[in-house]
């Protein structure tokens, strides 16, 4: 049941920055990006009791990639605008937060330990993204060559 409400919870958090990113004069945009960011958080919560958090975030990641990009084609608009939107309950903010405190607390295994967590989960999210978006150009150009 907490799982369910936190992805709720994502699907609106993710509309109010469909706001902030200018999303709503495309209404219809914003809901499907913000449930595309549902979409990976609730894999995400699937995921991490079966793997390690780092790589439970890159699997969140692909499926939020690969729905947008299939979005992007189905809707004809650029893939970028909902793989911001839908990436934004994976974004490690809580990290980052958790690592410039520690550093300016002096606390340095503390923060350590959270800067190498955290650059974990920001390079496994990239790496999602890129390889995502790397398959799908391939395909593109090897259907243009194609035809």
């Amino acid at each position: 049941m907490a799982e369910i409400i936190q992805c709720i919870s994502a699907f609106f958090a993710c509309i109010g920055f469909a706001f902030i990113f200018r999303i709503h004069h495309h209404l219809r945009f914003a809901f499907i990006a913000s449930f595309g960011g549902a979409l990976g958080w609730g894999v995400y919560l699937l995921s991490k009791n079966y793997t390690e958090d780092i790589l439970a975030y890159f699997i969140a990641m692909t499926v939020v990639a690969l729905f947008s990009e299939i979005i992007a084609r189905i809707c004809k608009a650029p893939a970028t605008v909902f793989l911001i939107i839908g990436c934004f309950p994976l974004v490690p903010g809580r990290g980052i937060y958790e690592t410039m405190l520690y550093c300016i607390q002096g606390n340095s295994e503390l923060f350590l330990d959270s800067f190498l967590n955290t650059i974990g989960i920001s390079t496994s999210l990239a790496l999602a993204i890129l390889i995502v978006s790397t398959i799908f150009k391939v395909i593109k150009k090897l259907s243009q060559k194609a035809s």
